[in-house]
């Protein structure tokens, strides 16, 4: 298992390599393989890009999120305004159904609520909402429904996994109920355990998944 100190050196690299952000503005702090991000950055963005360089170092076992996004005076956008632009983005979207999401801004932070048939539909909408100017957080109420119902097909969820780099399908279990699939089993990263579940809820079908692998710390990894 690797040490805190070596961790807390390949965050703090991976966190550098990332072009959005600069290591002055992310602190990394290690105790028993748990990793507490701090800092102020400028934008939702680049707390985003921290966290995702940090899920990708093999041997974390969580991500404490500790990153505040600080808003200079002269760029805060009113709730309004930031209204205006989440509006018109999904407007202009034609991945999301019109209508179907629900839009609140309260002090910069962004609250979508609704339903919508596919959770890749659900991570653009958040997407959509993170890319803007002035945004302090996203809370993503969106829930999944489908008018018609499809079949989960176990081995379609198999294929896609092992079509992934960074995963290994033997030490994946995959079981499937109506239209739930729990996932067990052993990886070596977060972010292994992350794009695992993305890959279920691509699985047509799929409603909801529950997310049961574990990041072990000392296996082989694969990336």
């Amino acid at each position: 298992m690797k040490s805190n100190e070596v961790l807390q050196r390949e965050v703090q690299e991976a966190i550098k390599s990332e072009p959005l952000l600069h290591p002055a503005e992310i602190g990394v702090i290690v105790k028993e393989a748990i990793v507490t991000l701090t800092g102020d950055v400028d934008s939702l963005v680049k707390k985003k890009e921290a966290l995702h360089a940090a899920k990708k170092i093999k041997g974390i076992a969580a991500i404490v999120d500790e990153i505040k996004v600080f808003i200079e005076k002269s760029a805060v956008i009113s709730d309004q305004k930031i209204a205006e632009q989440v509006v018109s983005t999904f407007n202009e979207n034609h991945i999301i159904p019109k209508k179907a999401v629900c839009i609140t801004v309260e002090s910069g932070w962004v609250t979508l609520d609704g339903i919508l048939p596919w959770n890749f539909q659900r991570d653009i909408a958040a997407e959509l909402v993170e890319n803007q100017k002035g945004i302090a957080g996203v809370t993503n109420n969106i829930k999944l429904r489908r008018e018609t119902f499809h079949p989960v097909e176990k081995e379609l969820l198999e294929k896609a996994l092992q079509r992934h780099w960074a995963l290994d399908l033997d030490e994946i279990n995959i079981e499937v109920a109506g239209a739930t699939v729990q996932l067990s089993g052993i990886v070596g990263s977060i972010f292994q355990k992350e794009e695992a579940e993305k890959i279920a809820y691509k699985t047509p079908g799929v409603i909801k998944v529950i997310n049961h692998l574990k990041v072990n710390l000392e296996q082989p990894y694969l990336c």
